[in-house]
């Protein structure tokens, strides 16, 4: 029936999200899961250095400033956040058919828009809690600042990847979400740590 074809779907694009292949099922042997994930796993392994790589390239300003390395899980936590909410939604859209990569323009726009606003309310927060805890305003507004810029990858990776795997003839739940994080990981970071590096050192 047409009620149990869009339960099917539905579940595909579950699997699909959380990289797990449609043919897995819930009691497969051990083995048969492993077959299954490693890949994508391992993929997020070597993105996962990749964010690595940032925090060591900063590793003095660290050494300098520890009480950043407090904030390097809110910046990654809340970016990834954020590209999830923008990501639901255009794949949500590339589903019903109502958007593609040719007309995503104004979409992607107003991601960015919601990025600026949503970063500055954030941001704003964070600063204040870190203004009250640490008695710092130039390390409120560093962090606050960063997750600023954070927010603003966030809405237009997770906008724009999933159109572009599309477009490449990619299934964009299953291709996109390890390229998003590694996008707001990456750059989240580069933004608390280069500005630290800048302002506080």
């Amino acid at each position: 029936s047409s009620a149990a074809s869009d339960v099917y779907k539905r579940q595909e694009s579950l699997y699909d999200f959380a990289g797990v292949d449609d043919s897995e099922k819930p009691f497969d042997t051990i083995g048969k899961k492993v077959q299954h994930r490693y890949k994508w796993l391992i993929l997020n392994l070597a993105t996962s250095f990749l964010a690595g790589s940032v925090v060591l390239s900063f590793q003095d300003t660290l050494d300098t400033v520890t009480i950043l390395s407090v904030y390097i899980p809110i910046i990654a936590g809340m970016g990834g956040n954020a590209a999830t909410q923008s990501f639901a939604i255009m794949v949500r859209g590339l589903t019903l058919g109502t958007i593609s990569l040719k007309t995503a323009g104004p979409a992607i726009w107003r991601e960015f828009g919601a990025g600026v606003i949503n970063g500055v309310i954030i941001g704003a927060i964070v600063a204040l809690i870190s203004l009250v805890w640490n008695g710092d305003p130039i390390l409120g507004a560093v962090v606050g600042v960063a997750l600023v810029g954070a927010h603003i990858v966030a809405g237009i990776a997770g906008s724009f990847i999933p159109l572009f795997m599309k477009h490449l003839g990619k299934d964009p739940a299953a291709t996109s979400t390890i390229f998003i994080s590694t996008a707001t990981d990456v750059l989240g970071l580069f933004f608390l740590l280069g500005l630290a590096s800048i302002f506080l050192v």
